[in-house]
C-alpha cells in the first residue's frame, strides 16, 4: 500500500487516497484500511445529446 495522498472524513465514513489513485475506506470494527474496487464506465450507455435549456421564472415554454 503506498502513502496516503489525501484523507476525506464524514461523520460515518473514512477514505484515503493514494499516489496511485486508488481508494481506500477505514473499516472501524477490523481497525484496517480496505481498498475499493474501481468500476469501469459502462461502454453500452449513450450521452444525452438532448440539449438542456432552463426557463427563468415566469417564462412561458416557446412554441415552434
Amino acid at each position: 500500500m503506498a502513502p496516503f495522498i489525501q484523507i476525506c472524513a464524514s461523520e460515518d465514513d473514512l477514505f484515503a487516497l493514494d499516489g496511485q489513485g486508488e481508494v481506500y475506506q477505514y473499516n472501524f470494527h477490523a481497525k484496517t484500511w480496505l481498498k475499493l474496487e474501481s468500476r469501469q464506465p459502462d461502454d453500452t450507455a449513450k450521452p444525452d445529446d438532448t440539449p438542456k435549456t432552463r426557463r427563468r421564472d415566469g417564462e412561458s415554454p416557446r412554441r415552434s
